[in-house]
């Protein structure tokens, strides 16, 4: 494996760290195999930094720069550092708190006394920052109504931003939600130039980056340029491409606009561990001034996140712009510090959908993190390098309507799918039927033929006393074939449906599959022990391919990857091979096919 160029210095283990028989050495091996296994399927492009009692013990780089020059990203690479703003805005805003020049409970209406004057008044400084503001103006987000701004080609002012949004009202009661708002933090970057009496970017400058010694860090330019990382679209795919940002900076002025390294990051997060950029108590405040999130525990503090990660806090932000991806966090109670900087994303995620990850940089910490707390790190595969492979040649069989056929051609093995009808190796899970003759069952078919059909009649027999007010009321029915023309509108031809999976024993969830055209949508009927429908939801576990042949990246004897991501954004595969059969593990699920000739 490939030699780790980071300096090494002796690390001082505790009982509770990560293993009494770890190492610095054998932390940083594992750290590299992690970097390396994501590297090879183009999963990783950009710079890591972590650092531990304030002692760098992995520096690494990987992938390109810029493709084109095939210049590689190196320690010293710029990148646009995407959310990661808002953490160093919050800062700057807090030195004007500690210079007595403004306070966190100061309402916006101070400074903006025109923008929404009947709700303004109410939104403070505070709630702009643990974006708890409720203000339907947005910038990079737009809700179900239709609120929010996507940013554009050409520059814009402040100025230009609140007419845009004169007419926005609150979605809730400032302080008592959360919503994650860009347009909050431009906000926030306009007051920093009303207090100051400089532009955002000279204020920046003078009160953060040079006090921390941020040498390559800028708003809204890469100093120097000839060390910016280019931004690339095709993560994971099998090549990457050169990419334009389609906005103006102006546009996420203070929220996602300053571009940094590695290093001058986590010079900033010593600088605000050591008092140089704030006192002990304003720092607390970024941590403690929170607003609860509504996921997992999560708390949005002042430009910053906090969560548990197993026993311990985890504070960090993350970042995410078209080419760009972004992680800054510490484990404080260990002084662990994790930056990860990246130049590459899947797609444009303002503008294209995509089905699979966008980015792996969260998914990538997650597991630097559990390395370090002594739990394993699943890394990618890697293709193992002999040739001698079993000839596993065979058709497998899943079930009566699914069977998988295995060719290996010189050394390239595939897997092609087979059946009456086509159905993808990614979507096996929601393509077979549950056997299952119940009245449940039965139920749930009815509601399926009744809505794919538009034919309602009887249906309201098949709801309890609420959802007969529903099923069988031309208001619900209107509403019913509303959502059936969208999925029509959007996803095509309807083809058919099925029942795939079954959840509950009094009442049960019945997954219910309709397949269109070009998208698939899942809806769970909940039916009581009457077997009457007592609600009904959106599926939004169902995923979509039309993949019927992938290739076989062999990782061991009798052992296969499949890599999901460059097949449309699925999840990865593994299949295992006997004489006997074939084993298709999906997750943590395993589908047995018997071989039709053993």
């Amino acid at each position: 494996m490939k030699q780790v160029t980071a300096i090494i210095i002796a690390l001082v283990l505790g009982i509770n760290s990560f293993g009494q028989s770890s190492s610095n050495k054998e932390l940083k091996k594992d750290i590299d195999a992690l970097f390396e296994s994501y590297a090879h399927y183009n999963r990783f492009v950009g710079s890591v930094l972590i650092s531990e009692n304030n002692t760098i013990i992995y520096q690494q780089s990987f992938g390109y720069a810029d493709i084109v020059d095939k210049k590689k990203n190196t320690k010293n690479s710029i990148f646009s550092i995407a959310s990661l703003t808002k953490s160093l805005t919050a800062v700057g805003i807090m030195r004007l708190v500690e210079d007595g020049k403004l306070t966190l409970e100061a309402p916006i209406s101070i400074y903006f006394p025109d923008f929404m004057p009947d709700y303004s008044k109410d939104i403070t400084i505070q709630h702009l920052l643990n974006n708890s503001s409720g203000m339907e103006a947005n910038i990079g987000r737009k809700d179900d109504s239709g609120n929010g701004l996507m940013p554009e080609v050409s520059s814009i002012t402040l100025d230009e931003l609140l007419e845009k949004f004169k007419a926005s009202k609150l979605k809730f009661e400032p302080g008592t939600g959360y919503e994650y708002n860009n347009f909050g933090y431009s906000l926030l970057a306009n007051i920093i130039e009303k207090v100051s009496g400089q532009s955002y970017a000279d204020y920046m400058e003078q009160a953060v980056f040079k006090p921390a010694n941020m040498k390559n860090t800028a708003v809204a330019a890469f100093k120097p340029n000839h060390q910016k990382a280019q931004p690339c679209l095709g993560l994971g795919m099998n090549e990457f491409q050169n990419f334009s940002s389609p906005f103006h900076p102006s546009w996420l002025q203070g929220a996602a606009d300053i571009n940094s390294t590695t290093f001058d990051l986590f010079k900033f997060m010593q600088a605000l561990e050591n008092g140089t950029l704030l006192k002990v108590e304003s720092k607390s405040k970024l941590y403690n001034v929170t607003q609860a999130m509504g996921v997992n525990d999560k708390l949005s503090g002042l430009g910053w996140v906090i969560e548990q990660k197993g026993e311990e806090k985890w504070i960090y932000n993350n970042g995410l712009l078209p080419g760009y991806a972004s992680v800054m966090g510490s484990l404080p109670e260990r002084d662990i510090k994790i930056i990860v900087l990246s130049n590459a994303t899947s797609v444009n995620p303002v503008l294209e959908e995509f089905q699979g990850e966008v980015t792996f940089v969260p998914e990538i910490t997650d597991k630097i993190i559990s390395l370090f707390q002594g739990k394993p790190a699943e890394n990618l595969p890697l293709p193992i390098k002999s040739k001698s492979i079993a000839d596993f040649t065979n058709t497998y069989q899943l079930d009566d309507e699914h069977a998988l056929v295995l060719k290996k051609r010189e050394s390239t093995y595939s897997l092609e799918t087979a059946g009456k009808e086509p159905w993808s190796v990614f979507t096996y899970a929601f393509s077979k039927d549950v056997n299952d003759n119940t009245e449940a069952c039965e139920t749930a078919l009815f509601f399926a033929k009744a809505w794919s059909t538009q034919q309602f009649e009887g249906l309201s027999d098949y709801g309890n006393e609420q959802m007969k007010g529903f099923l069988g009321t031309q208001q619900g029915q209107d509403q019913l074939k509303g959502m059936w023309a969208n999925f029509i509108n959007h996803a095509g031809e309807f083809k058919a449906y099925n029942i795939y999976n079954i959840e509950g024993e009094e009442v049960k969830n019945i997954h219910i599959r309709f397949h269109f055209e070009t998208v698939d949508i899942g809806m769970v009927i909940s039916v009581n022990a009457a077997n009457k429908i007592q609600g009904m939801f959106m599926d939004d576990a169902v995923k979509t391919s039309h993949v019927t042949k992938v290739v076989l990246v062999p990782v061991g004897g009798n052992k296969f990857f499949v890599d999901g991501h460059r097949n449309g954004g699925m999840q990865d595969l593994v299949i295992t091979v006997s004489d006997e059969g074939l084993i298709l593990i999906d997750g943590s699920v395993n589908f047995k096919a018997e071989a039709c000739n053993p």
